[in-house]
């Protein structure tokens, strides 16, 4: 799931080195995406995508379907 702030900034889930997943974003008109800081590495891709839902509903994104 892609989520999208007030700014443009793009959030999503992304596998990361070894079997790890966080949220990271990406800012319009970057090539790169950053880890979201205050959001933790997790093993399992549910639950990472569980933490980045609850931070969007905190900071009122919204969906986007791809």
């Amino acid at each position: 799931m892609t989520y999208v702030d007030k700014r443009g900034w793009k959030f999503k889930v992304m596998h990361g080195l070894g079997d790890v997943w966080k949220a990271r974003y990406n800012k319009p008109g970057a090539r790169s995406w950053k880890c979201v800081a205050v959001l933790p590495w997790r093993e399992c891709r549910e639950d990472a995508e569980d933490d980045l839902e609850v931070y969007a509903e905190a900071h009122g994104m919204k969906k986007v379907e791809e």
